[in-house]
């Protein structure tokens, strides 16, 4: 151990997850690392699963093998000496962004941190790459480690993460008062910038082509929604604004079409964010470029979270201001991470965790 670091006890060896092909996954038992001057070891309490690690596991996105695990909350179970932040014990609840930044790059010292320029750094063949948070332990630097308030569990300090970006998202392509707001895609994220979006004085249009999860956003908030399936999308949402069109869009699921029905249906000077990644990757879209000339329409993006935003997610969080209760579908132990992953692929799922398996059975 590190001369001077606080420390609770804790076991010898750890169990961590390591997907290691579509739909294949191997747990290993390892020796529970040490953390550094600088670093927090967590004890992990509850880990979502993330669309990334999502498609990994189907075989969407081929990086493997992947030691996923990024939207994940614990106790700090040892503190390094140096590490310094604020009012940080052993023994709080913690979440932890697992982007890595490097500081250093002309994207860190300018102000985007979150688009860091060596965030993927060299990959050692045939090891696991990756957060790490399907994991009983995860070793963090101190800068990643964030304190979570007293009024939430686990299962949403977890949320820190993807709240953080739909933060980043709105503070990028931000919603005035008395705009007309459209989120398509009522998924887990769409569902985020719901929440935040429902704090403003808005009008806000969720665009769902799943029955469920149109009834799930008006049962959150939602002012009115569309079926893009069975609806004209553009008609539909001059319909609902008055003939003005979208002030502000947030395009949550990656298809083409969506992006460019939501450009067409942007109002004067409004913006269009296109938020969820696109696969394959390499797609394109098509739109008339006189939009953006006739009606000054802009068409964004946002990527990820910066400090600030996970700092307000965590507070957000803590104080139960945004409640991310009903966006908790299940939860699993870690050692049905497969079945958890199952469970996530459904339509009427929207977060699904994971916990350590004796914390599991300790709330079943």
């Amino acid at each position: 151990m590190t001369p001077g670091t606080a420390t609770l006890e804790r076991p010898a060896e750890m169990t961590r997850a390591v997907i290691t092909g579509p739909k294949e996954l191997v747990f290993e038992r390892l020796p529970v690392p040490e953390p550094g001057p600088s670093q927090v070891l967590v004890r992990m309490l509850a880990s979502a699963l993330c669309t990334w690690e999502q498609r990994t596991f189907v075989g969407i996105e081929k990086g493997y093998p992947l030691a996923g695990g990024h939207e994940y909350s614990g106790v700090a179970a040892a503190i390094g000496p140096s590490v310094q932040v604020s009012g940080l014990a052993v023994g709080d609840l913690v979440t932890v962004s697992g982007l890595p930044r490097c500081g250093q790059c002309y994207s860190c010292r300018h102000r985007a941190d979150n688009l860091c320029d060596n965030a993927r750094g060299p990959r050692v063949p045939g090891q696991p790459f990756g957060p790490g948070g399907f994991s009983e332990y995860v070793r963090a630097e101190g800068h990643q480690v964030f304190k979570v308030g007293p009024l939430a569990t686990p299962e949403e300090a977890a949320l820190s993460e993807p709240l953080a970006c739909v933060l980043h998202d709105m503070k990028r392509h931000p919603v005035r008062a008395n705009d007309v707001v459209v989120i398509v895609g009522a998924g887990i994220m769409g569902l985020l910038h719901l929440a935040v979006a429902r704090r403003t004085p808005s009008f806000i249009i969720v665009s769902e082509p799943e029955r469920v999860r149109r009834e799930k956003a008006l049962e959150l908030g939602a002012h009115a929604v569309i079926d893009p399936a069975t609806e004209d999308y553009v008609a539909r949402v001059n319909e609902l604004s008055g003939g003005r069109g979208a002030n502000v869009t947030y395009v949550a699921i990656g298809v083409t079409g969506a992006i460019e029905k939501a450009v067409a249906a942007a109002a004067k000077r409004g913006v269009v964010s296109a938020y969820a990644s696109v696969h394959p990757r390499g797609s394109t879209i098509s739109v008339d470029p006189n939009i953006f000339h006739n009606r000054e329409v802009t068409l964004g993006g946002s990527y990820s979270q910066e400090r600030d935003d996970f700092i307000a997610s965590a507070e957000l969080i803590g104080r139960r201001e945004i409640d991310l209760r009903p966006l908790i579908s299940r939860t699993f132990p870690l050692s049905r991470l497969s079945d958890a992953f199952e469970e996530a692929l459904r339509k009427d799922a929207y977060r699904v965790l994971v916990l350590p398996d004796a914390e599991f059975a300790a709330k079943a």
